[in-house]
């Protein structure tokens, strides 16, 4: 609670305020004004959403960390992703001291719930907690890197003031599945992952006929003509990738079938295609660990 006095100025004194001038408080002191709750991430204590004044600036959501960088002396801003809002950027203040409290559940890859004051300025988070966790991701190396990498995935591909629940179930169910997968598998579910983020994005690839002719029967896939393409047309790529029909209906599999489904397909080889697109619309590369 914050103290309803406001010091005076002239005669150093504290002078009280009515109710009404807690907006002006708030002001004066640079806090959001006053609720019912505060929250104490000390003792565990779950976020709740019992606000008294200017409800609507408050904003409780699952999220999940994309990238953090430092901001000032003792702060960091957060790029969240998040259920209610999509990509968010909010300030956390203290977080680089030792002793931060909010800082635990940012530093690890899980989903996370938030509460977050929307004020003039920047977003400012308030409270945090872990509501998914995923504890084989924290202790296998290879799991972490797979996870991370669909976060900085999702993280070059997104902009902020886009809400899109449906990325964020894609994030959620690609790190739910990076902790559960096969090692063998690791490849399907890379490929589906990255085959359903583009299509999401709105870089669907051709499949079915080829992109430059229509002709039925590609026999190439090329990145840079957006697809599958036949000898004719291929010829004009010289990145052109060879690929048999098998390798066709591979990849229609990894577009269509969820994440968690992944087990069901077949060892994955279609990760020079998917690099190739990675590379040609998103403008880079990601490393995935070899395993299995």
């Amino acid at each position: 609670m914050f103290p309803s006095v406001i010091p005076a100025i002239h005669t150093g004194k504290a002078c009280p305020v009515p109710r009404y001038g807690a907006e002006i408080q708030s002001r004066l002191i640079g806090r959001p004004p006053k609720t019912d709750w505060t929250p104490d991430v000390r003792s565990g204590v779950t976020i709740e959403t019992r606000v008294t004044n200017n409800m609507a600036n408050y904003l409780q959501t699952k999220a999940i960390v994309l990238s953090h960088r430092d901001m000032a002396e003792h702060d960091r801003l957060y790029t969240l992703y998040t259920e209610a809002r999509g990509k968010l950027e909010v300030r956390v203040r203290g977080a680089r001291k030792i002793l931060s409290k909010l800082q635990p559940p940012l530093s690890s890859i899980a989903v996370v719930r938030v509460l977050i004051y929307e004020g003039r300025s920047r977003p400012l988070l308030i409270g945090i907690e872990t509501a998914e966790r995923l504890p084989l991701v924290a202790s296998t190396l290879w799991r972490t890197q797979v996870a991370s990498r669909f976060i900085r995935l999702v993280d070059i591909s997104t902009r902020p003031g886009i809400c899109d629940a449906e990325m964020f179930s894609l994030l959620r169910d690609g790190i739910h599945t990076a902790e559960h997968v096969a090692p063998k598998q690791t490849g399907a579910l890379r490929d589906a992952f990255i085959l359903q983020l583009l299509i999401h994005s709105g870089y669907k690839p051709e499949l079915d006929h080829c992109v430059q002719c229509r002709h039925t029967s590609p026999s190439a896939f090329s990145a840079a003509h957006g697809g599958a393409v036949c000898v004719k047309c291929a010829a004009t790529d010289p990145n052109a990738v060879a690929v048999c029909t098998a390798d066709f209906d591979a990849l229609r599999a990894h577009a269509t079938v969820p994440l968690a489904a992944t087990a069901i397909l077949p060892a994955s080889n279609l990760g020079a295609i998917t690099q190739a697109l990675l590379q040609h619309r998103l403008e880079t590369a990601i490393w995935f660990p070899a395993v299995g």
